[in-house]
């Protein structure tokens, strides 16, 4: 495959010369039968990816590991325009070329080909604290649209590739275990076999630590619980440690497969649910499982695959909502204030189960590759709780499930989404792409998001790439459909988020293992989803209404010796919103980049950095722009082949740099803090 690529590139620039004889219109049917090879082992293969009509990025798990990532978490930060967010809860949301960092959902995941966002959020914050030692490959594709089957992103497309569905070629098995600061534990291993046309695979991994942070002064200072309570209001350290632990299979016979993983993740509260600083065992839960089982078939000249999933979220809550002394009104009349002696505390708990069935064919048609697929979802309510400190009495714990629910019991999601895709050469140079996708949710208007891109070769070494898109963003369960939270009320009457957006990327080959890549961009967003603070009710509530610009370029490197291997990125935005005003909590400037050495047979060593700019502030905060931040991380590593294993020490954050992530106005002083320098030691191997 590799000799019929680099012939197909060789000849592409000699064909511009050809005259319109029979012999020459045999040379075009020939490269385009290659390009369309080309493009097709890009997508099954994820190689080439330089030629597929997408602003992509591609990361080895193994070349992320040696530049100090730990996690999916560590190994986004190194990529050209991620940033990340947090919030009052320490959920993390992957925010791409700046593009509404308050609202989850924006980017989605994408594990071994299924879609991993949880419904509550529309985020996949249990799945950033994978380590990094079960991914076998990252794709990070920046704007809208992904090339796996049935999916979209709004921002962006994440797509982790995982040693259990691609295990290497002469190993069956992978294991690791870390240790390291804050009492960090991680551990996990995978295994893979194939016999003649039957195949089993599994991985399994668990994560923890026993992580605090000081944070300033809550919310309420900022009289979100009422001009009463301000005095109660708190600072110090908070509970942000993780308990994470996944296990996934899967299992193919013939033309059946199925695969199926389950994820359970505890987090400590940090900022509290209501914005007023948790302690203790405070903790939130996001848990979810999947199973899925399908068959691949052919009909006529077109492979079908058909296939049926059932998906279980479910968010728990248990802790503190407010400290010891909170004065509030009785609920029943006649209203009366009521002191809790011991605090206000709270347990919540949903689950949410979702039902898909969806339907892929894919084949040649008019001499190009199309692809036509259909899927339908329902989700509704399987069960919810709210039980918390007596609203009359202030004392012992009552049910309010019915009467207070914090996530409306009736709510319910139904989605009918069908897309065409179509990728054809359409000269010796030139490669194009459309696609058409049509989603439909409960009572909203249909949204029709087209894609057009053209790939032109000048020749072998230089490429430049041109897109338009449409896409949009539903509104997650929490944005519709949360309840009696003062920090996030929902709003049923939400309708979906649009960009349009516009691409250009140039790619330089200097040689195989050393390209450059300058890519501009504009981004149109309307209609996006963020809290605004209702004086009247005291309380945030989600709105459509936030619009902005974003107008930008990066520019990425790599550069890979026999020996050494370079990456660097930069990008630049400049972003605004529907007034002009610079758009916030979007730092203009970003830089990344890591470089790792193999000292020699044994010894390898990295050095990886990140910068950001000020990130700036909305202007009807008074606080002063976010300062400019860069973190610096390395490691080093030995081998030991005889045991077919190797050690590394990684040191995160390496001059203990004080980083922070945007709170929202008139909630916490300050903003929310992360982790300082931290030391990490892992054993890995295979078998």
């Amino acid at each position: 495959m590799k000799t019929r690529f680099s012939c197909a590139l060789l000849l592409l620039p000699l064909s511009l010369l050809a005259t319109e004889t029979k012999s020459d219109q045999n040379l075009f049917n020939t490269l385009a039968d290659e390009m369309n090879t080309i493009a097709q082992t890009a997508k099954t293969q994820r190689s080439n990816i330089d030629y597929l009509p997408y602003i992509m990025t591609v990361f080895e798990g193994e070349e992320l590991s040696r530049a100090g990532a730990s996690s999916l978490k560590e190994a986004l930060s190194l990529a050209a325009g991620v940033n990340m967010a947090s919030d009052n809860l320490s959920l993390f949301n992957p925010v791409i070329r700046g593009s509404n960092p308050v609202a989850y959902g924006q980017s989605k995941l994408i594990l071994d080909g299924v879609e991993v966002n949880d419904l509550f959020f529309d985020g996949y914050t249990a799945y950033l604290s994978m380590p990094i030692d079960m991914i076998k490959r990252i794709e990070i594709v920046r704007g809208p649209g992904s090339y796996s089957d049935g999916h979209w992103g709004y921002a962006g497309s994440i797509i982790v590739t995982t040693y259990k569905k691609e295990p290497d070629t002469e190993k069956n098995g992978r294991w690791f275990t870390s240790a390291g600061t804050h009492n960090t534990y991680k551990a996990g291993a995978s295994y893979a076999m194939r016999d003649n046309d039957f195949s089993f695979a599994a991985d399994l991994y668990t994560v923890h630590d026993n992580l605090s942070l000081p944070y300033g002064q809550d919310g309420l200072s900022n009289n979100l619980l009422g001009v009463a309570n301000a005095p109660l209001s708190r600072s110090g350290n908070a509970p942000s440690s993780t308990d994470a632990t996944m296990f996934s299979f899967s299992l193919a016979k013939g033309d059946f497969f199925s695969d199926g993983r389950i994820s359970s993740y505890r987090h400590g509260s940090g900022g509290g649910i209501n914005y007023a600083l948790a302690s203790g065992e405070d903790h939130y839960n996001i848990d979810q499982w999947q199973l899925r089982a399908g068959t691949h078939y052919n009909l006529e000249d077109f492979t079908g695959t058909f296939q049926a999933s059932i998906v279980q979220d479910s968010f728990i809550s248990h802790q503190l909502l407010a400290p010891a002394g909170l004065r509030l009104p009785s609920l029943t009349p006649p209203t009366s204030i009521v002191t809790y002696l011991d605090g206000f505390y709270g347990e919540h708990e949903a689950i949410i189960r979702t039902y898909r069935v969806n339907n892929t064919l894919r084949g040649t048609v008019l001499g190009g590759e199309a692809t036509f697929g259909i899927g339908k979802s329902w989700s509704s309510v399987n069960s919810e709780k709210t039980i918390t400190t007596d609203r009359d009495s202030g004392t012992e714990m009552t049910d309010y499930s019915t009467i207070l629910p914090f996530f409306s019991p009736n709510g319910s999601i139904n989605n009918l989404t069908t897309y065409l895709t179509y990728e054809r050469v359409l000269s010796s140079s030139l490669s194009g792409y459309a696609s058409l996708t049509i989603d439909k949710r409960n009572n909203l208007s249909a949204q029709v998001d087209p894609r057009a891109a053209l790939l032109y070769t000048f020749n072998p070494d230089n490429l430049i790439k041109f897109s338009i898109s449409r896409a949009h963003r539903n509104p997650s369960w929490q944005e519709m459909y949360t309840l009696n939270n003062r920090a996030r009320w929902g709003n049923p009457n939400l309708i979906p988020e649009t960009v349009v957006a516009y691409e250009t990327q140039l790619i330089h080959r200097f040689e195989t293992d050393h390209t450059l890549s300058v890519n501009f961009f504009q981004l149109n967003n309307e209609d996006q989803i963020y809290p605004q603070y209702n004086s009247t009710f005291l309380r945030y509530e989600y709105i459509n209404g936030s619009k902005s610009k974003i107008r930008g370029f990066e520019a990425e490197w790599r550069k890979r010796y026999d020996e050494t291997s370079f990456y660097g990125a930069f990008t630049h935005i400049w972003a605004e919103d529907a007034q002009g005003a610079t758009l916030p909590n979007a730092p203009s400037n970003t830089a990344r980049g890591f470089m790792t050495h193999t000292l020699d047979t044994n010894w390898y060593a990295s050095l990886a950095g990140r910068w950001q700019s000020a990130t700036p502030r909305a202007t009807t905060d008074q606080r002063s722009d976010m300062k400019a931040i860069g973190i610096v991380d390395t490691s080093i590593g030995y081998k030991i082949p005889q045991f077919q294993s190797e050690v590394q020490l990684t040191a995160k954050n390496l001059f203990d740099k004080n980083e922070f992530y945007p709170s929202p106005t008139n909630t916490y002083d300050g903003d929310y803090p992360s982790t300082g320098r931290t030391f990490l030691l892992t054993f890995r191997g295979t078998f």
